[in-house]
């Protein structure tokens, strides 16, 4: 197996290892190189792999280049995964766990991992990076923070501060379903900045957008006087309040399903499966979702890879997906023709195929 260490975050110089025959050798090359990682579906959405450096095709600024790196086994991953805690989704704690766990599992055991939360504030656990699943999953189940805000953007940023010195491919997952909303005053980190950074540091990011439609329920109206919304200083959105709606409450009224009913006694007369005291379980209304458009572009920027879901798809399956993609991804690698400090634009195309490949668009050729 080719295993390719990165020595620097932008023009990249390698050190490859080689392993065959009981010896080992490594050897370093003499230039700077451009690594790009792409990922290839089919048009029904399934991962090709199998695929050779001569099936592809890489341009700088729309130059055809030559591929002077080319590996196909899966490279470690180093990953942070961000998970929203909003008030928004506290319905949904239980399943997004469910399927991070889902993720934790197919995670390789060179695969380094940490496992971040934002809410009212921003955690990432544990310290360093691990590959021990039953950390992992013990962070999922414990340390995960309460409802609050949607401090998007800043979560992102501490991601990134996270693994951008970590060597090799640096991954962030973030899984929202709203729009950025830090809940605070004072310094936030921007949508710009944000892309910035990703540009600079060359940090893929993955996408997993949440977005929950409540019109096929039967409707509820609530007025400015329901205490179900709280606004705080009379900016942006409060714990549960509606995403999407600014500081503003909306013109008319707001359908929401009425309460469930309280759940039905055991055998015996015991509590039924809703609460073990018996009571009913606090009823929390349905809220349109719909995550921040921007998360999808910064995906397609740096090549990861966005999907957008309900309460009724397979989250699961998404976490899930997400390692797969990032074990079967090529890496490619070509020389660039000058270290000028100005951002190239990338293209990476496909001979004779009609599958799709995934690649970030840009990177930074400075000599730094």
């Amino acid at each position: 197996m080719t295993r390719v260490r990165f020595l620097a975050p932008a023009a990249i110089a390698l050190s490859v290892v080689a392993t065959g025959a009981g010896q080992e050798r490594s050897f370093r090359t003499g230039t700077d190189t451009v690594s790009v990682y792409a990922s290839v579906v089919d048009r029904e959405g399934r991962l090709v792999a199998n695929l050779t450096k001569d099936d592809f095709q890489v341009f700088d600024d729309g130059k055809p280049q030559e591929i002077t790196l080319f590996a196909n086994d899966a490279q470690p991953i180093t990953i942070v995964m961000m998970l929203d805690r909003s008030g928004s989704m506290v319905g949904n704690f239980g399943l997004v766990r469910d399927a991070a766990e889902q993720l934790v599992n197919r995670l390789d055991p060179g695969d380094r991992a940490r496992i971040g939360s934002f809410s009212n504030r921003v955690e990432i656990d544990p310290p360093q990076f691990t590959s021990d699943h039953q950390e992992m999953i013990r962070i999922l189940h414990e340390n995960l923070q309460a409802a609050g805000a949607t401090p998007l953007w800043n979560a992102t940023a501490m991601a990134m501060t996270a693994v951008t010195r970590e060597q090799g491919r640096r991954v962030v997952l973030v899984f929202t379903d709203g729009y950025d909303n830090p809940g605070r005053s004072g310094f936030n980190v921007s949508l710009g900045e944000v892309r910035d950074r990703l540009l600079n540091e060359e940090v893929m990011l993955y996408g997993i957008g949440f977005a929950e439609d409540c019109k096929t329920r039967a409707p509820m109206v609530i007025s400015r006087s329901t205490p179900l919304f709280q606004r705080r200083g009379g900016q942006g959105r409060g714990r549960g309040w509606p995403p999407g709606l600014g500081g503003r409450w909306p013109r008319g009224p707001i359908p929401l399903p009425p309460p469930p009913p309280p759940p039905s006694p055991g055998r015996g007369g015991t509590p039924g499966r809703g609460d073990p005291t018996g009571k009913p379980a606090p009823y929390r209304p349905c809220m349109e979702t719909a995550p921040d458009p921007a998360l999808k572009q910064l995906a397609v920027e740096t090549g990861g890879g966005y999907f957008e879901l309900s309460s009724a798809d397979d989250l699961g399956a998404t976490f899930s997906r997400v390692v797969d993609e990032l074990h079967q991804q090529y890496l490619l690698g070509f020389t660039p023709v000058a270290l000028d400090g100005k951002k190239h634009t990338i293209e990476v195309r496909l001979r004779d195929s009609d599958a799709t490949v995934r690649a970030r668009q840009s990177y930074l050729a400075s000599s730094k």
